[in-house]
């Protein structure tokens, strides 16, 4: 009786090493570890435009506040010269009131501009406080996934490893005829054997023949599929 269980086998084999060998070159966690690596990216772009606008702020607070000072300093300086009795001139007394009512509005002007430019530095400090722990978390969830990934790698290079060895064990006990027939016709299907379920060829999903099944059943000789052409195994 014709023993077509070792050729599955190897058959089985083969496929799980092709699909190791996908696996090996392309997981979903590679893909994850590409996005989340893109997400960081990006992240930190975000971040460091934030930051450069949260400095440009900074800058312009300093220059506002050395300009506050500036101008108080004017103020005190001329309300003291204007108020001590030391200018007697009318004229020069309308014009340093004029002069001082102006300085007193830049003044406030500029108080008004630090006040804004210091909520503006709050609100950006705030968001740069919250990318950072963003940041932070996708960067930690990155080295787990990667280590997982890493991990997954080494299991299926040990498989992998592991196929070649019972690949063998099975090839010696095969006859050499019926593996020179499998080889022959791996050049038109790359899973040439196709097993058989309740009547049906599962290489092309179609019905077997009755008499194709008794010949199945018998096990003397080999049996092809009438439609993909396939050799058929029927598992007893």
């Amino acid at each position: 009786m014709l023993d077509l269980k070792p050729l599955w086998e190897i058959q089985l084999l083969d496929g799980q090493r092709r699909a190791l060998e996908v696996k090996l070159k392309e997981g979903q966690i590679s893909k994850d570890l590409k996005a989340l690596k893109g997400e960081i990216e990006q992240g930190r772009v975000d971040f460091d435009k934030l930051k450069e606008k949260y400095n440009g702020f900074k800058k312009e607070l300093k220059k506002k506040e050395m300009d506050a000072a500036t101008a108080t300093e004017q103020v005190d300086h001329l309300g003291q010269k204007l108020y001590s009795g030391t200018i007697t001139n009318i004229k020069e007394i309308n014009t340093s009131k004029i002069k001082l009512d102006s300085l007193k509005s830049v003044v406030n002007k500029t108080e008004d501009e630090i006040l804004n430019i210091m909520e503006q530095l709050d609100s950006l400090h705030a968001q740069l406080e919250k990318k950072s722990v963003e940041l932070n978390k996708k960067v930690d969830e990155f080295r787990k996934l990667h280590g997982t990934y890493l991990a997954n790698q080494q299991k299926i290079k040990s498989v992998l490893a592991q196929l070649p060895l019972s690949r063998q064990k099975i090839l010696d006990k095969l006859d050499i005829d019926l593996w020179n027939k499998y080889q022959e016709m791996k050049k038109r299907f790359n899973d040439p054997l196709a097993k058989v379920e309740k009547g049906i060829c599962l290489g092309c999903r179609m019905g077997i023949s009755f008499n194709d099944l008794r010949l199945l059943k018998h096990g003397v000789d080999l049996v092809y599929c009438s439609n993909c052409g396939r050799l058929l195994f029927w598992e007893r």
